[in-house]
């Protein structure tokens, strides 16, 4: 037998009795084979993290255990301990690994989900003194050259409201930075980036509601760039400005051609002045142009073209705005009345120039 067909069958049957092992394991008795999660490093922080030795895939607490270690990092001279405690009723936004989340059972007092300790095993910081309120607190993964460690607590809520803390452990443990909200929705990593000039940046996310205050729904979303200076973090003006975006004659025929089928529809005269006032502003998926023209007005103010927001304006709201039938909010009365709105609206929210 020549040594290839040897070596078929002893990987052959080296897969037959793992097929046989594991069909005979029983998984109420723990004996189930787990690929063990990879560790985290971020060697300029010196941040090295290690999962606890178990499947975090799907969490269970068994007889009088009433919490799981997720994992421990080494911070520098300091041990980092994530804990998930019996009766939790959040999750984790990516993995349970390196995630602490407290208990929600009245009972329960001892819940930390965060355990700081000193190279003496003395406790030193809790997830008390980073955010008492937050229900979730995880190790957020970060580019590794990233020179802090990053925390991000989520406070939860309909829109998963998270906020970023940044440490060093140099000379000592503490926090250096705090940020938010940020999105609890974005995945890890996307909002903590570099610059071609090699500054650290992190997002900051703005919300911006309409000018009457309609539902969260309608409210629209920006990120403002912050840059890490002397461990703190400052607004990044001179990078945001080097990248507002600059529109295409593609894109601004687009948007041309939306406002004019605004424009179309007050013309007609066959809506309600408020109907045409929750299609200028409230964004529904199953209404054509729905949202648009706030959309628009807001993106062109936001990146630093004010001039291109009051030319859609304009060709969006023609003079026959004024005679619509039925009635609006004070603000939206007339064309003039809804152009002194929106520049009022321009100096609360973008206070100094396209971003807060």
């Amino acid at each position: 037998m020549s040594s290839m067909k040897k070596l078929l069958l002893l990987f052959l049957s080296l897969g037959v009795i793992s097929y046989i092992v594991s069909s005979y394991l029983d998984p109420s008795e723990n004996a189930i084979l787990v690929v063990a999660e990879e560790p985290y490093q971020q060697e300029i922080a010196r941040l090295y993290c290690e999962p606890d030795n178990r499947d975090l895939s799907f969490i269970t607490f068994e007889g009088i255990n009433k919490r799981i270690s997720t994992g421990k990092c080494q911070f520098g001279d300091y041990q980092i301990e994530f804990y998930q405690h019996v009766g939790l009723v959040h999750r984790c936004y990516n993995q349970n690994a390196f995630c602490g989340i407290k208990s929600d059972r009245k009972g329960i007092t001892d819940d930390l989900p965060v355990i700081v300790k000193d190279i003496n095993g003395e406790v030193v910081a809790t997830s008390l003194d980073i955010d008492e309120q937050a229900g979730v607190i995880e190790l957020f993964r970060v580019p590794t050259s990233f020179p802090y460690m990053v925390l991000r607590t989520n406070l939860g809520g309909a829109r998963s409201i998270a906020y970023l803390h940044f440490f060093t452990a140099k000379p000592s443990f503490k926090q250096v930075a705090l940020i938010g909200p940020v999105s609890g929705w974005r995945d890890d990593g996307k909002y903590i980036y570099s610059n071609e000039q090699g500054e650290w940046l992190v997002d900051k996310f703005v919300k911006v509601p309409t000018p009457h205050l309609s539902a969260l729904s309608d409210w629209l979303h920006f990120p403002v760039a912050y840059k890490f200076v002397d461990d703190h973090l400052e607004r990044a003006d001179e990078h945001i400005k080097s990248n507002l975006k600059v529109y295409s004659e593609t894109e601004l025929e687009g948007i041309n051609e939306e406002a004019l089928q605004i424009r179309a529809l007050i013309d007609a005269q066959t809506n309600s002045k408020w109907d045409i006032v929750n299609l200028l502003f409230s964004g529904r998926s199953d209404v054509p142009l729905s949202g648009k023209f706030f959309w628009r007005f807001t993106d062109f103010v936001y990146q630093g073209q004010e001039e291109l927001a009051w030319q859609f304006f304009e060709r969006a709201i023609p003079d026959s705005y004024d005679i619509l039938s039925g009635d609006t909010a004070s603000m939206y009365t007339t064309k003039n009345t809804m152009r002194e709105t929106m520049k009022n609206w321009i100096e609360d929210y973008f206070p100094l120039g396209p971003f807060l």
